[in-house]
């Protein structure tokens, strides 16, 4: 039972909230920025590009490997990508955005860290989300995406939705219309399918997700805005990234932080938590080169 229809009869009846899909809307959008442009924003949220941390607002054009904070206070942060393709971030999300990745999961368009992510693409287009847990891909679909310390839990709100947990060899388990998957931390976690949203994904739900979001890149795409620098970008603002449970993730990206270890505050908090990222030994203390007698 989809989403939509499932909150009207047993939640939501009370109120006269619009119902239409996501994936109708996207596929009249424009093209937008070959990362993604933000069109809708409720709320505050931040952006870190490079060394600095940015106040985020509508319009602004994200780049490759920009993060997006969107605190739990606020309510939606919605990116409009190529291809009609539409992503929104609810409250307490972190994400990458066109993250790099290794191998099955390169092409990925965001990385979901932690929080909610609904995904929609337009009849003919596949787009993939990856996040701890397990990666997550729709064609023509609407999905949503809830990850926790826990583990992760994908809705498949409208058509099919593919998901692949991580670990060796990987399987990719597909997620009919009305379906959802609650899956734990770890290669061994077990996975429960129901046939309609559970009680307490309903519950916990962003309310933002239920409206009906047009299509705004055209507004903003040939006079996209420039973020607002708050502050440099300090030890803790990057430390969810620098420690993330993915080592091919935090070993990618060293290039991306290593700009900010001549800052001696980051410079100290790398060094005090090395055991959450070891890989940084030998950034910060490369060996010494080996004498040779002549």
């Amino acid at each position: 039972m989809p989403l939509m229809f499932f909150l009207r009869r047993r939640i939501l009846q009370p109120l006269a909230m619009s119902m239409a899909l996501w994936s109708g809307l996207a596929g009249a959008a424009p093209a937008a920025p070959s990362s993604g442009l933000l069109t809708i924003l409720d709320g505050s949220a931040f952006l870190l590009r490079e060394t600095g941390k940015f106040a985020l607002a509508e319009g602004v054009m994200l780049r490759p490997d920009d993060v997006i904070e969107v605190p739990a206070g606020a309510r939606l942060a919605r990116i409009e990508l190529p291809d009609g393709l539409s992503l929104a971030l609810g409250p307490g999300s972190r994400a990458l955005i066109s993250p790099r990745l290794p191998g099955e999961r390169a092409g990925a368009c965001l990385y979901l860290l932690n929080g909610w992510l609904k995904l929609s693409a337009p009849k003919g287009v596949k787009a993939t989300v990856a996040a701890s847990p397990l990666d997550v891909s729709t064609t023509g679909g609407t999905l949503i995406l809830w990850v926790q310390p826990d583990g992760a839990r994908v809705f498949a709100e409208a058509g099919e939705s593919g998901v692949r947990r991580g670990g060796a060899p990987a399987s990719v388990q597909t997620l009919a219309s009305g379906e959802l998957l609650s899956l734990g931390n770890g290669v061994d976690a077990k996975a429960e399918l129901s046939n309609r949203p559970t009680q307490t994904f309903v519950s916990a739900l962003p309310r933002a997700f239920v409206d009906a979001l047009p299509a705004r890149a055209a507004k903003f795409q040939d006079h996209p805005l420039e973020p607002k620098l708050l502050a440099p970008l300090a030890y803790a603002d990057a430390q969810p990234w620098l420690d993330v449970d993915s080592p091919s993730l935090r070993r990618a990206y060293l290039a991306r932080w290593r700009p900010l270890t001549k800052d001696a505050e980051f410079r100290r908090g790398l060094v005090a938590d090395m055991k959450a990222h070891p890989e940084w030994e030998p950034v910060l203390f490369p060996p010494r080169p080996k004498h040779t007698a002549p």
